[in-house]
């Protein structure tokens, strides 16, 4: 599939996908995700977390401060953490979205099979084993590899913190040695 294409396509199939993620989390219907909504999702995940830290989830996205997502800022969020290069950009909110957006059969798993349309599309032929390695410690799709949201936040979390960690910081940095001098 050529480049061009392949991305119309991610970008059809994306949109879809992120609007299912955002209704299933949407459980009021009210068009506003809150704390309690996302507690509940995360129970029925099996996923512990602190009402804290989801507070502090919804927190990091909440442009109006009115302590829930709406579709407007949960679209921002996502095109924001897709576009960030840098690594710096709160992703907890999004890395939950990636896996109600991998998970197409609503099983509460992601399979590598699930996950290899979505990495295809992003990162095309090339990069696709590398990405599904990273996540799933396996490229094959018959390997029956299937991850919990606990294991897939934990998985993007350590992938995330490598990609932090090999960032050349000022501390890191080490200046080429200078050119020398040729002698006559």
């Amino acid at each position: 599939m050529a480049a061009a294409a392949r991305e119309r396509f991610a970008k059809k199939n994306e949109a879809v996908d992120l609007r299912r993620a955002f209704d299933k989390l949407d459980s009021k219907g009210d068009g506003k995700i809150d704390t309690d909504e996302l507690v509940r999702f995360f129970t029925i995940m099996g996923y512990k977390a602190k009402k804290k830290d989801v507070e502090d989830m919804i927190w990091e996205v909440d442009e109006d401060c009115d302590q829930c997502v709406s579709w407007s800022e949960f679209q921002s969020m996502y095109h924001r953490c897709r576009a960030d290069l840098t690594g710096y950009e709160p992703r907890r909110l999004f890395n939950v979205v990636e896996f109600i957006m991998n998970d197409k059969d609503d099983s509460g798993t992601v399979s590598v099979e699930e996950a290899m349309q979505i990495l295809y599309l992003r990162y095309g032929k090339q990069l696709l084993d590398t990405q599904l390695e990273e996540i799933f410690g396996t490229s094959d799709t018959n390997s029956g590899k299937d991850l919990t949201l606990s294991e897939f936040l934990q998985s993007l979390n350590m992938s995330q913190v490598r990609q932090l960690r090999s960032k050349v910081t000022a501390k890191t940095y080490k200046a080429p040695a200078p050119p020398q001098k040729k002698k006559k």
